[in-house]
Formats: C-alpha cells, sequence, structure tokens
C-alpha cells in the first residue's frame, strides 16, 4: 500500500530535480541511441531522457554487474606478488527504470549476498539508489504478471515514479528513497488522495493491457522439479536453438561468469567477464570431459535454474522477471513463454 509519505512533483520541476540528482551522484538514465533504440546511459543533463518508452534491448544490470569487472590488482616486486581487492566505491542513481528491471536487481542481490558474499556487487549495489518508472503502457512482449515483476513494482525500489500526467507521483520505498525525496524539498509536496486514487487506476488498467496470458510458471515449475519433462522434448527444443547466447546475455537474471586476467597500466587485473551456459565451452573441464557437451543439457540445465522449485526456493523467486528481452532477441524458438509452455503442456510445437 501507498504510505502516507507518498509525494508529488509538477511535470515543470522534474528537470531541477534532475539536474540536483546529476550533482550528486553518477545518474543513468534511458535515452534515444543511434537508430533510436532505447539504452541507459550515463547522463549529464536532464535532457534527452526518456519517459515514454518500451524496454531497452539491453538491461540496466550492466551497471551493477559489469560485463567485463575487475575485481582484484595483482602487483609484484622483488617480495613477490601482492593482490589487491578494486573497489568501486562510486554512488549511482539508476533513473527511470522498469519494473521487471527492479526485480532483477533484487534478483541479482540475493544471489550475491548468499553462501561467499560477494562484495565487490554487495558494495556497488549499496551505493546505487532506484528509482523506477511505473509502467502504464506494457510492451507486446511484455508478461511481467505471470512473475509478479509489474508493471508497479511492490518492494525492492528505493523511490517508485508514476507519471499522472501533469505531475509524478513519488513513492518511498526505503529509507535511502524518502532520504532523495526529503532533500528535494520544496520540490516536493504531499499527495493529495485524488492523484492516490489515480495511480490505482492506472495500474488496473495497465494490467488490463495484457494479452492472454500463457506463460504458467506454477504447472511448468511441478513438471521440471519432479522430473517429469522426457528426455526427447529437451531434444526437440534443442534443435531450434542456435547457442548464441543472446537469451542470457540481455536477461536480467542471468549472472553467468568466466574469469580472465589481463594486464593494465603495468599491473595485471583479474576480471569476472560474463559468460552463458548455452556455450559448450563454459563447462568444459580441465580434463577435457564436458558434462554438457550436448546442446539439449545445455537447454535443459538453463530451465532448470530459471524455472524449478529448488531454485525459487533458493532464490526465493522464479528466475525470470517476464520483461520479453528474450523474446526478442532469440533466433529460434526457445524463448521463456515458449518454453515454459512446451514443459506445461510436455509438448513443443515448434
Amino acid at each position: 500500500m501507498i504510505q502516507t509519505t507518498t509525494k508529488t512533483i509538477a511535470k515543470a520541476d522534474v528537470d531541477t530535480w534532475l539536474a540536483r540528482l546529476i550533482e550528486q551522484a553518477d545518474v543513468i538514465a534511458p535515452i534515444a541511441g543511434h537508430g533510436g533504440d532505447v539504452v541507459y546511459s550515463h547522463i549529464s543533463s536532464p535532457a534527452g531522457v526518456l519517459w515514454r518508452f518500451g524496454n531497452s534491448l539491453h538491461p540496466p544490470k550492466q551497471f551493477l554487474l559489469p560485463q567485463t569487472d575487475p575485481i582484484v590488482a595483482i602487483r609484484n616486486d622483488d617480495v613477490g606478488y601482492h593482490p589487491e581487492p578494486i573497489r568501486d566505491d562510486r554512488h549511482r542513481i539508476l533513473f527511470n527504470i522498469r519494473s521487471c528491471d527492479v526485480k532483477g536487481m533484487a534478483f541479482l542481490t540475493k544471489v550475491h549476498a548468499s553462501d561467499l558474499v560477494d562484495d565487490s556487487y554487495m558494495k556497488r549495489r549499496e551505493n546505487t539508489a532506484l528509482i523506477s518508472l511505473a509502467c502504464i503502457e506494457p510492451g507486446p512482449d511484455c508478461f511481467c504478471v505471470c512473475t509478479d515483476s509489474g508493471p508497479f513494482s511492490r518492494q525492492d525500489f528505493d523511490v517508485q515514479l508514476t507519471d499522472l500526467g501533469t505531475c509524478l507521483l513519488a513513492e518511498p520505498g526505503s529509507d535511502k528513497g524518502a532520504a532523495l525525496l526529503e532533500e528535494a524539498g520544496e520540490l516536493f509536496r504531499a499527495a493529495k488522495e485524488e492523484e492516490v486514487s489515480e495511480r490505482t487506476r492506472l495500474e488496473e488498467k495497465a494490467r488490463g493491457r495484457f494479452e492472454k496470458q500463457t506463460c504458467h510458471f506454477a504447472s511448468a515449475m511441478r513438471r521440471i522439479s519432479t522430473g517429469r519433462v522426457e528426455e526427447k522434448l529437451w531434444a526437440e527444443l534443442s534443435d531450434w536453438c542456435l547457442g548464441c547466447g543472446g537469451c542470457t546475455m540481455v536477461c536480467p537474471t542471468c549472472y553467468c561468469f568466466s574469469v580472465v586476467d589481463r594486464r593494465q597500466d603495468g599491473v595485471w587485473e583479474r576480471c569476472r567477464i560474463w559468460d552463458s551456459c548455452q556455450y559448450s565451452p563454459f563447462t568444459l573441464e580441465a580434463s577435457g570431459h564436458n558434462p554438457r557437451a550436448d546442446r539439449k543439457d545445455r537447454i535443459k540445465r538453463r530451465f532448470f535454474h530459471k524455472v524449478s522449485a529448488q531454485y525459487c526456493r533458493r532464490e526465493g523467486m522464479v528466475g525470470c522477471v517476464g520483461c520479453g528481452r528474450c523474446i526478442k532477441v532469440c533466433l529460434g524458438l526457445t524463448d521463456m513463454p515458449t518454453v515454459v509452455a512446451a514443459i506445461r503442456k510436455g509438448v513443443f510445437n515448434g
């Protein structure tokens, strides 16, 4: 529910607020890239920030989990080698991110905070504020209602904005978010009851925009978790997968990585770099054995990780946020809704 601290800001004052945020931190926001594509990028002024847009092809997770992430610097002298952790202490604000990406970052944070805590990721997350923009016009490939990820967020954001036409409604979701609104001072005022009601109406309208929902995770989860998906189904699916790894590269919850060393300014750096479970060499062992050399085994593993009850219990959610990016990039027919439907029905129609 919306709290009494919910505020509004006039559209005419938004650029002033955003300019103040830019003075405080490194602000990343959606802009029009080459060819008009939506991209999240560092901004130096409020000009060009998008307010009406579909999902970017690449999720903003790259600012918390960079594609190439230096984590250790290794120096050597006459005494020996000296590893030193590399810390990213910059303060960031991710501005106008969508609800599905908020959920994706919550998933990544849960993963990196579990077992051995990933200090590199957690420090970056600690220094980042998430200001989301509620999605009042879901895209044709979106299915976030199936994963409880949108079109409006319920948690995991610092501030959630809703476009009411002449003003923006701002809901603080954390102490960090409440502080951002408080620091803006006179630019914000307390929300009126009718503005809160309009926000609720817009959410209901947005939910009504989704077409027939066919991505039923619960029934697919039961089948895949209890081993009731026949091997021939994975084989049939593998014929339609090119193994390009595009689905994993644009997925907000994927985090598979490899480790490489590079020489940078006279110092060796150990870097975490994005990798894909859909690439054959990803599981290649030093002995030469590969437990998932066949594409069908790699697809099976990917969707077991995404959909099974075992992983859902561990992560607290399914490994999908319904953003629809895999639908856009898949050159075959192995996007999330298609595969989940095949698992649920036990049949892949191609």
